[in-house]
């Protein structure tokens, strides 16, 4: 499991799509691990943790970002 964060203008419809194998005629999907050099990237084996380092990781900041726990 991999916690991704969301940047600002990605809408809600693609940020929430669960299939990331398919490629429409807007174009494919694309997240991020890291929206900066300096962010780190968490992976865990247990969705759970990711899960609980996702919501702390939301807790802490102070931006609209959002974030969420993927299978990679």
């Amino acid at each position: 499991m991999e916690v991704l964060a969301r940047p600002d203008n990605i809408p809600d419809w693609v940020w929430n799509e669960t299939n990331a194998n398919t490629i429409s005629s807007t174009g494919g999907k694309a997240w991020t691990g890291k929206l900066n050099a300096d962010d780190d990237i968490y992976e865990y084996d247990d969705e759970s943790d990711a899960t609980t380092k996702m919501d702390e990781l939301f807790d802490a900041d102070s931006t609209t970002r959002r974030y969420k726990v993927v299978e990679v």
